[in-house]
């Protein structure tokens, strides 16, 4: 029997998937896929590793992934260690067969963005994209094991074929070319990569309405310590763009809430802006110094519990927002993909809303529904009569 133990990313969980198959013949395996992008990520990765090694006495244990690579000493009890570097060595040229609704597609992977926060692109350095060619044979792969939606992952996207002499625009117009495309969603695209040129040649795609723009900060002053290389005047302009070309688009964004020389002033400018602006998702995380990258010397100025207050602030405003989004979407027609949990049906609409489903849907299928009601914690949808098991 296998398991794997998935932390972190998208991308993470795709190159997990992959380190699965790759040892798809390997019996009594765990594999534990650990991530370091935050300290919270890093205490939950040891966590999760050293609980395997109590649960599963007998089995093999594998750790794998980031916080391999900065803390191999804290791994020492598994009996095989992969980096993220060693890991995707291993799993070159595999194929995941991932048990989800969805199919996670790595185009790239690495960073060589100057952000003063961020660990990622220390650990993930070398910038590597995949051919357009093979992303295409993929999509057949993907295809071919009945997946109706791909969402494609990287360390950075934006940054896709940099390294080969292409643009992330040049491989959408390549697989929009295909019939057998099936509905396209970007995972997390900074906001210096979104452009008319892009979004235009998404309206050839069967693309999923919604986008996750990672902000960090909406204080001018904060984001030039961050060296994020725009301000709150173009965060407004890219995030209008997007609001104007696409009907009932999801934007989602991540910030981080603490950072160093972030005061009242500071945090108040954020969550002005995030109010103003049409957001319907939200990460939040508090800051945490990482070794080894420029703001570290910064120090943690910022106490643990208005870190803790700041982001409340703006949990409960994104749960706001996200409901008044959720209520303009009431009786109308959605494709959702359909996933099984805890015996009951879910579904997930191009513009990112779970919905509870309330008739039985195929596992992995492709639905059209309709939303019947709407609550701050709930979405619900009917079948529509028109469905065929698959759509």
């Amino acid at each position: 029997m296998q398991r794997l133990i998935n932390l972190g990313c998208k991308l993470n969980q795709y190159e997990g998937y992959c380190l699965l198959r790759k040892f798809s013949n390997t019996g009594n395996l765990v594999i534990v896929n650990t991530c370091c992008v935050t300290r919270e990520a890093e205490i939950k990765s040891q966590k999760k590793f050293h609980q395997a090694l109590r649960k599963f006495p007998t089995s093999t244990i594998m750790a794998t992934g980031c916080d391999c690579r900065i803390h191999p000493e804290k791994y020492s009890q598994a009996k095989r260690v992969l980096d993220n570097v060693a890991r995707n060595a291993t799993i070159k040229d595999v194929l995941p067969k991932p048990d989800k609704a969805r199919y996670f597609l790595k185009i790239q992977d690495g960073c060589n963005m100057p952000c003063t926060y961020c660990i990622v692109s220390k650990l993930r350095t070398r910038l590597e994209s995949k051919p357009v060619q093979d992303i295409e044979q993929e999509i057949e792969w993907a295809n071919s094991l009945r997946y109706k939606e791909i969402v494609l992952v990287g360390a950075n996207i934006g940054l896709y074929g940099n390294d080969i002499e292409t643009t992330l625009e040049n491989l959408l117009s390549a697989i929009a070319k295909s019939p057998d495309t099936p509905r396209v969603r970007l995972s997390s695209i900074e906001p210096f990569f979104i452009t008319d040129d892009l979004l235009s040649i998404m309206k050839q795609l069967p693309v999923c309405r919604h986008f996750h723009i990672p902000i960090q900060s909406a204080d001018n002053a904060i984001l030039r310590k961050m060296k994020r290389a725009y301000d709150v005047a173009y965060l407004e302009k890219t995030i209008d763009l997007v609001h104007r070309t696409f009907p009932d688009v999801a934007i989602g964004t991540d910030v981080i809430i603490g950072f160093p020389g972030e005061g009242e002033k500071e945090f108040a400018n954020t969550y002005q802006f995030l109010r103003a602006q049409p957001f319907t998702h939200l990460h939040v995380f508090p800051y945490s110094p990482r070794p080894g990258t420029e703001a570290y010397a910064l120090g943690d100025p910022i106490p643990k519990s208005e870190k803790k207050n700041r982001l409340w602030a703006l949990k409960k405003l994104i749960q706001q927002k996200n409901h008044e989004f959720r209520k303009q979407l009431l009786n109308k027609k959605f494709r959702v993909t359909v996933e099984h949990k805890n015996g009951k049906y879910i579904g997930l609409t191009d513009n990112y809303i779970r919905v509870s489903i309330d008739q039985q849907c195929p596992k992995h299928t492709l639905v059209q529904v309709k939303i019947t009601d709407v609550t701050e914690d709930n979405t619900r949808a009917s079948l529509c009569k028109s469905n065929t098991a698959d759509v």
